[in-house]
């Protein structure tokens, strides 16, 4: 878990006990304490269990998560013969077993804490969310104007100056030909990029074939690459 999941953990179940109580007392029910004490132990093994995964493998938000932590205090109130609230259809559609209205709506509604805490965890999901994609070069200009493109794009640029031993997987993989080790960068991101596009001066009519030989997608002109910039990040689905 890194620091920001750490922190909205750590938020999330500080937050849990005050919250429920004061809603509890907030709508006049009665304090149900040792289901509170249920709920927060079953959030406090639900959440870190979430957020250890990483960003691209959690299925559900911290959120839902709490939601649904709240289901021990309304099933206690249920045991006790308490009488339901009457909630609008939206409320019902969204939280049909938050039967007492105890569930919050937001993050806000846990305080400043938690609520900072869910926003830096959603910036930090949306940036490891984004495609990826890996240039081999070693030039500084290039690498600037392929980044501002890949920006644009909605992808994180990983500028490496050397030909990776272990790359990781990438959307796409970009090589400058004008590279000594061009070949074997091509051979690497070949086996784990979704696209492979090698760029170099155009009368350099052999590299471009033997980068298609290597596994190349495409091996296009600089004049060309760098004219149309934007098509070699394409949009993901």
């Amino acid at each position: 878990m890194d620091a920001t999941s750490a922190e909205l953990c750590d938020a999330f179940l500080a937050a849990y006990r005050p919250f429920v109580e004061q809603r509890l007392d907030a709508l006049g029910l009665p304090r149900v304490d040792d289901a509170v004490a249920k709920g927060h132990a079953w959030l406090a093994a639900a959440l870190p269990g979430l957020l250890e995964q990483p960003y691209r493998e959690q299925r559900r938000s911290p959120l839902e998560l709490f939601q649904e932590a709240l289901a021990v205090p309304n099933g206690a109130l249920a045991a006790l013969g308490v009488e339901p609230l009457e909630r609008d259809e939206v409320a019902v559609a969204a939280l049909p077993g938050d039967r007492y209205g105890l569930a919050p709506a937001s993050s806000q509604e846990l305080g400043e804490a938690a609520w900072r805490a869910h926003l830096s965890w959603g910036a930090a999901k949306a940036a490891a969310m984004r495609p990826s994609a890996v240039l081999v070069t070693r030039n500084l200009l290039d690498s600037s104007r392929i980044g501002g493109a890949a920006d644009a794009a909605g992808y994180a640029l990983v500028t490496m100056a050397d030909p990776p031993e272990d790359p990781g997987r990438h959307a796409v993989g970009l090589v400058d030909l004008e590279h000594p080790d061009a070949d074997e960068a091509v051979r690497r991101l070949a086996n784990i990029c979704g696209r492979v596009v090698a760029f170099g001066p155009h009368v350099d009519d052999l590299a471009m074939t033997r980068a298609r030989s290597l596994g190349a997608d495409e091996a296009v002109p600089r004049s060309r690459f760098f004219g149309s910039l934007a098509s070699w990040f394409p949009k993901m689905v």
